[in-house]
């Protein structure tokens, strides 16, 4: 086993030093130009729609999720609430996304604008993906190439769901950390709570700052938590509208819940027929087991030492401990959609980065060849999630102990962190 882990940890140390001359960006916007070229082709030569064969269920309309808010802001205007009733919808759809969005029908929007907005949504992920990972090797442009042109990540930019806008916004408060200025620090987390403000789960991310040893920082995340649970406290009452009106599905999907389900399914001979809330509960509970154990496990034998330097804030820290947070939250509290791994590309940057330039027998050099691999993997294999009888759920399992194993082994210990660093490029 320790042969075979070596093997893959060599390989990936070539392949993400693979010409290092070479923008790897250029590799990333390549992939998604060939994939969307292919794409259209095929369907202006034989009319055949090949999203399928990608990994992508077609929805009904190209950008079908931003066509939901661009029908909620005529609806709006003509005095209707469309959280309740959005006829304009051609679905007759609900809006299933939080009120804040409709602050956008005073930009003018409408139907007649989905698929520029939809276009620009795109776009605007394509450039903060390149801006994420900075320049990179050709070796690194192939991974984030091959994560970007992931059924999960695709089925993002096919639907153009508001996860892509957040998404974007997120990678925003982490070039904001970049900058590596005292006030640009501080400012970084209240971009974390204008995310959450678009849909709630993005606060998951806000306890990354107590973890980057910057107290500024850490107390403005604590504000932006207080502000957040004020912000769910005025509109409680949207939140349960969207949270009846928002689907759920067993494929295309991850969380704690689908495969403990599945599990009671095959012992009861029946579907688990409790309350929503209260299956989510149960499923939570090995989870949390999970990460004790992981947690606690990992930190005592790989852990920091008393003396030992702990690793400089970074953005890629910042970004890793971004994505982590929001994977292994909304696996723990929700049934997701695989739109919603696109958050798991926040954790390119840094995994690369410890795969790259770990020393020989690092074990943090080995977790994270497993975990890019595992994230990697997460992205692709849940197009297959219905002939696989949701056995891809096993990788989402295996994604999560991994993210939770290397957070463990990464942030600093507790002495370390209450002596906040000093401002700096990072």
């Amino acid at each position: 086993m320790r042969r075979l882990d070596g093997i893959l940890t060599s390989r990936l140390v070539r392949l993400l030093s693979f010409r290092p001359d070479v923008d790897g960006r250029l590799i990333v916007l390549a992939a998604v130009a060939v994939y969307v070229g292919i794409a259209w082709l095929v369907r202006f030569l034989w009319g055949v729609d090949a999203r399928p064969w990608l990994g992508v269920p077609p929805g009904p309309s190209l950008f079908f999720d931003t066509r939901n808010i661009t029908a909620a802001l005529e609806c709006r205007r003509l005095g209707y609430d469309p959280l309740v009733e959005n006829p304009c919808d051609p679905w007759a759809r609900a809006m299933f996304y939080p009120r804040v969005w409709l602050l956008l029908r005073w930009l003018g929007l409408d139907q007649s604008d989905t698929l520029a907005l939809g276009l620009l949504i795109g776009l605007l992920s394509l450039a903060a993906v390149c801006l994420l990972t900075g320049r990179i090797s050709a070796g690194e442009g192939i991974v984030v190439a091959i994560a970007v042109c992931s059924p999960a990540v695709m089925l993002a930019l096919e639907r153009a769901n508001m996860d892509v806008v957040l998404f974007s916004v997120l990678v925003a408060a982490v070039l904001l950390w970049r900058r590596g200025t005292e006030l640009s620090r501080t400012l970084s987390p209240f971009l974390v709570l204008v995310a959450a403000t678009g849909k709630l789960y993005p606060v998951f991310g806000l306890p990354a700052y107590a973890l980057l040893r910057h107290r500024r920082a850490a107390l403005a995340a604590a504000a932006c938590g207080l502000v957040f649970l004020i912000y769910v406290a005025v509109t409680l009452d949207d939140v349960r509208t969207v949270a009846t009106t928002a689907t759920q599905g067993q494929y295309y999907s991850y969380g704690a819940r689908i495969l403990i389900g599945q599990l009671y399914h095959l012992a009861a001979g029946q579907d688990w027929q409790g309350a929503s809330m209260a299956a989510q509960a149960i499923a939570a509970i090995p989870l949390l087991l999970l990460v004790l154990v992981l947690w606690a496990w990992f930190r005592r034998r790989l852990g920091p030492g008393a003396g030992e330097r702990p690793q400089a804030p970074t953005a890629e820290l910042l970004a890793f401990c971004l994505g982590a947070l929001l994977y292994v939250g909304t696996f723990a509290v929700f049934r997701n959609y695989d739109y919603r791994l696109v958050y798991l590309l926040l954790t390119l940057p840094q995994l690369m980065e410890w795969v790259r330039q770990g020393g020989a027998g690092d074990p943090r050099r080995s977790m994270a060849g497993l975990g890019l691999v595992a994230v990697v993997l997460g992205l692709w294999i849940g197009a297959w999630s219905e002939p696989l009888g949701l056995g891809d759920e096993l990788v989402s399992w295996a994604v999560a102990g991994l993210l939770v194993a290397l957070s463990a082994v990464s942030v600093p210990r507790l002495t370390t962190l209450l002596t906040p660093m000093r401002s700096g490029p990072g």
